[in-house]
């Protein structure tokens, strides 16, 4: 598909409706009014894209939301090696955030420029004489353009509420002078009004196969999905603060009526699911190649894709992907800062075909030779790589990777109509259905009878259902940020990174010749040479060995890149034997080294964000932070 011509010439109307910097006022200094921006549907659209537009900035989905509010889970994984906070942002990792760090403010304040841009364009589209004029009876551009903002306004207030929990909550343009000394509203209220909200406009809305630029715009699919996604958040657990005493963690609850909301989850992701708008037609690996190209067939697993500019916006391919060092090739360079935990790796099937997708155990030389690249918290996702570009970037290109942010896929619908069902009804045959669909994609048709069919037919209770779901999303999602938020819904997040702490620590001492019960074998090390690339002439790749079976000597002609082995080692400064730093420290918010005999994977483990302090400061003590953070 070619993209992205409409969001080309749109950041000076963007721009022309947040033109003040002070909190939720949106009030242009231009003076525009609406009357002389909703005449016609061409004016409409342009006030629509200008909501787009602004969500491609660094401090909204360019580069904050997609990548810098990771936290450490047993998927995606940021190693930190102290215990002193960073200046600003990277300790949000390990659950110790700030309230003064400028990377919350700058994230908050662009959200609420989207969602106050959203609030004046619905306030535009209903006052203008196109809209009064609509019958409201079928799906017309008016109506899509219409449902499409509320749908991207409800996505953002999801994910403010998924990083903040409670917060401001506005649908109508502001004025600015009533925003002072306004408090948060409860999220589950903002959750309920926002479902309604898109039910209200789904059925006006149109696939994404009528819209020009397809999935790039919120489609009738997506918003049914995102009410499905809304709803599973409303019907699940979250972290509440005591309000009684500011300094305590706070308390996981689950909020009354939750069977109400699953039972609206299954209604809407049903919907999605016979619409038949979307499948998993393609095969992984060629899901993500497209990706890299920037293509995004309308008819596939991209549900809704946020799109990025060439040249400008996005860092797929940059700082999520494969490391390459700039040199003499036009792939140009790409950190790779986006990391997963390197026993992640190991949790897969060994037939699994996202394995190798996913995770990727090298980065590329200056001459594009392959480079090992595996420990604790260096594997690189390999969902997203350059070298994939059939028309490259150019040698000294960096950010600005155009490719899309795909914020719902298919996968995502499927699945979580499983966990839906699984959570009202057990593990119906539609839920296991879904289930053996993703499973489908993800293994060589010949494996199917064991790898599909005898696997899923072996999760016979909701318990082992449901423990299949949470291992299939953590599969099915490496790299995309989803984890964190579904251990949330889930109220496993305590439980997961406790026991991932514990592994982590274990294998390191399993690796040295420790005995802990449960673990029998572990990859110490793994073995690798280099070998002439069969389809590069001149260049080479690796040949690893350790990863498909354990070995415990190394291969003659192959060289030892040491990897559990050096987690666990003597500390000459305290002459035991510890864990490395960055597993004493990559959870300490939780679970650190200090205070890990004192931790239950039942406690609350704070995986929100702090408000931040000039927002406490512009609301004039309407709003204060708990869960324990210094303010």
């Amino acid at each position: 598909m070619n993209k992205k011509i409409i969001f080309s010439f749109l950041l000076v109307v963007a721009l022309s409706f947040t033109a003040c910097d002070e909190y939720l006022d949106v009030q242009p200094g231009s003076g525009f009014t609406q009357a002389e921006i909703f005449k016609s549907e061409k004016d409409i659209q342009s006030a629509v894209a200008g909501v787009y537009t602004l969500m491609l900035t660094d401090d909204a989905y360019a580069n904050r939301v997609a990548f810098v509010f990771n936290t450490n889970t047993d998927v995606e994984m940021s190693g930190v090696a102290t215990n002193t906070v960073n200046g600003n942002g990277s300790d949000i990792a390990c659950y110790d955030p700030k309230p003064y760090w400028t990377t919350l403010n700058g994230t908050w304040s662009a959200m609420y420029k989207i969602i106050n841009t959203a609030n004046d364009v619905i306030e535009g589209i209903e006052s203008s004489d196109l809209y009064k004029a609509d019958p409201k009876n079928a799906p017309s551009n008016i109506m899509q353009m219409y449902g499409e903002v509320k749908t991207i306004r409800a996505m953002v207030y999801l994910d403010m509420i998924r990083i903040w929990g409670d917060v401001v909550f506005r649908t109508k343009s502001s004025t600015g002078d009533e925003n002072f000394a306004v408090g948060t509203t409860d999220r589950n209220v903002i959750l309920e009004f926002l479902i309604d909200d898109l039910k209200s406009v789904e059925p006006l809305m149109k696939n994404a196969s009528e819209l020009d630029y397809g999935v790039e715009r919120a489609s009738r699919s997506f918003n049914q999905g995102l009410i499905g996604l809304l709803a599973l958040t409303r019907g699940g657990w979250t972290l509440r603060p005591d309000e009684n005493n500011p300094a305590s963690i706070g308390r996981m609850e689950r909020g009354t009526n939750h069977e109400q909301y699953y039972d609206t989850a299954i209604q809407y992701l049903e919907k999605v699911i016979l619409g038949r708008q979307h499948d998993l037609k393609l095969g992984f690996r060629d899901f993500w190649m497209k990706q890299n190209n920037w293509e995004t067939p309308v008819n596939d697993d991209v549900i809704f894709s946020i799109p990025m500019l060439k040249n400008s916006t996005g860092e797929y391919g940059y700082l999520a992907g494969i490391p390459i060092v700039e040199g003499n090739h036009p792939y140009g360079s790409a950190s790779g800062t986006l990391s997963l935990c390197g026993e992640y790796l190991y949790s897969f099937d060994n037939k699994d075909l996202r394995r190798d997708v996913t995770c990727a155990p090298l980065s590329y030389d200056q001459n594009l030779n392959q480079v090992i690249r595996l420990d604790l918290a260096r594997l690189a996702v390999g969902k997203w790589s350059k070298l994939w570009m059939n028309d490259p970037l150019g040698s000294t290109s960096q950010k600005g990777t155009g490719i899309n942010y795909s914020w719902m896929r298919f996968a995502d619908v499927l699945l979580m109509y499983a966990e839906a069902v699984n959570e009202r009804f057990g593990p119906r045959e539609d839920a296991k259905e879904c289930l053996r669909r993703v499973r489908r994609r993800a293994f060589a048709q010949a494996d199917w009878g064991t790898k599909v069919d005898n696997y899923v037919l072996s999760k016979s209770s909701p318990d082992l259902f449901f423990k299949a779901i949470m291992d299939e999303r953590k599969w099915e999602f490496g790299g995309e940020s989803k984890r964190k938020f579904d251990l949330a819904r889930w109220n496993k997040f305590s439980e997961v990174v406790y026991n991932q702490y514990f592994k982590l620590y274990n294998w390191g001492r399993v690796a040295n010749g420790a005995y802990v019960p449960g673990i029998d074998q572990v990859p110490g090390s793994i073995y690798y040479k280099n070998i002439p690339d069969p389809v590069n002439s001149g260049r080479t790749i690796l040949d690893i060995k350790g990863i498909d079976e354990i070995l415990q000597a190394r291969p003659a002609g192959y060289t030892e890149l040491p990897f559990a082995v050096s987690w666990y080692s003597l500390n000459n400064d305290t002459a035991s034997y510890e864990p490395r730093n960055d597993i004493k420290w990559s959870f300490r918010g939780f679970i650190n080294y200090n205070n890990a005999s004192s931790v239950s994977p039942t406690d609350p483990l704070r995986y929100l964000c702090p408000y931040p302090s000039k927002v406490i400061t512009d609301h004039r003590g309407a709003i204060q932070n708990y869960y324990g953070f210094n303010f």
